[in-house]
């Protein structure tokens, strides 16, 4: 089939020829230098024909809904916005996909966001957008000057058309999807186009950063949690086996038999109930030196950041928590399997080193994750330079 398409390709008039090639490479490839991202790698495993088809179902759907005309080229002039984020539901993608908004702090914009239910408790607390909704009749009567769209999939157009179908948009993403890529460098970039903030590309590729915020209320509700000294935080437990490390032991066993100054001798555990049988056997196992405390299972998300936050070093797996944990000042080790390159996960504003396994996470030796360990707090204990 593909050697018939690309025929067909190689034989069509030249107008045809352009439209394919715009509908591709609006599809898999970032406009915006330095972000990050991976379309030959897409291009090699997926048809032509598969991506022009997804293209044009959202294009002649926006095109039969009458939006096409009411996209905007940039909302620096618009103040009330309402957010449309209906794209992946798990909290890592959320958190980078999301994470541009930071950018927009303090500018002046009256910005409310409508999401997915399973991540309303993510952002519930931010200080960019004013209100967060999950569901439709929370808007009715609601003011809103334009939409923010994050991506052209199928629910937001539909969404937008339905419920918004006179209000001009912009959208951040458009008709990329596909190629892996830096979801938080490009989602800074997005916003920074289309609000028209002027930071140079290199510029936004250095500052940024995943995203959230929590407020006092749940700052507070962690203190007791803390312990009196310095720690360090592992984050257990995973859905994907691929990229959960079960090789904690080991690991706590290097630290406890570490005589190295400044090398934290308490660790706190923190993750979601997947990870409650890891925490268990963690919590039995005897130690020298070394004290576990266990929050696994006990924490909303943004709880478990806020532990993150005060802790010396954050180490974890990919997924959510690491993501999460990323929002916050906390300098961190990152564990990635092979299928996930740390350059596409991680920004210089994470403070990260990134270990990725040739195969799956475990594959990583307990060495090599304390190797990193040192190499971060060393850093942290290096004291600042006067300009």
């Amino acid at each position: 089939m593909n050697r018939l398409m690309c025929a067909l390709y190689r034989s069509a008039p030249a107008a045809l020829k352009r439209a394919v090639d715009t509908a591709v490479d609006r599809s898999v490839r970032i406009p915006y230098a330095g972000v990050a991202h991976e379309p030959e790698v897409f291009l090699r495993k997926t048809s032509r024909a598969k991506i022009v088809k997804k293209y044009l179902h959202k294009h002649l759907l926006l095109k039969w809904r009458g939006q096409t005309r009411l996209e905007l080229t940039n909302t620096a002039s618009i103040r009330r916005l309402l957010w449309i984020y209906t794209g992946k539901r798990n909290f890592g993608d959320a958190t980078m996909d999301m994470s541009g908004r930071a950018l927009l702090k303090g500018r002046g914009f009256e910005i409310d966001l409508f999401t997915l239910p399973n991540l309303h408790k993510l952002f519930e607390e931010d200080d960019v957008f004013q209100n967060v909704y999950s569901d439709l009749q929370q808007l009715n009567g609601r003011p809103y000057d334009a939409i923010v769209m994050s991506e052209f999939n199928l629910p937001s157009i539909k969404l937008k058309a339905r419920h918004f179908r006179h209000l001009p948009y912009v959208c951040l993403f458009q008709y990329f999807y596909g190629p892996d890529r830096n979801q938080t460098s490009f989602s800074y970039a997005a916003v920074n186009h289309a609000f028209s903030l002027g930071y140079p590309a290199a510029s936004i590729v250095s500052m940024s950063k995943p995203y959230l915020a929590t407020n006092a209320a749940t700052r507070e509700s962690v203190r007791a949690c803390l312990p009196n000294t310095r720690f360090l935080a592992l984050a257990v437990g995973g859905l994907d086996a691929n990229r959960t490390y079960r090789r904690w032991s080991e690991l706590l066993e290097l630290i406890d038999q570490s005589d190295e100054h400044g090398m934290p001798k308490h660790i706190v555990l923190l993750g979601s109930d997947n990870g409650l049988a890891i925490a268990e056997a963690l919590l039995k196992q005897t130690f020298s030196r070394l004290t576990i405390s266990s929050w696994v299972g006990q924490l909303s998300l943004l709880q478990s950041r806020e532990i993150a936050a005060q802790a010396s070093l954050f180490v974890g797996a990919d997924g959510g928590l690491m993501h999460v944990a990323h929002s916050t000042p906390t300098p961190s080790v990152s564990l990635f399997s092979d299928r996930e390159p740390p350059y596409l996960r991680l920004t210089e504003q994470c403070h990260s080193i990134g270990i990725q396994s040739t195969g799956d996470v475990d594959e990583i030796t307990p060495v090599a994750i304390m190797s990193a360990i040192r190499t971060q707090l060393a850093g942290a204990d290096k004291p600042e330079v006067a300009a």
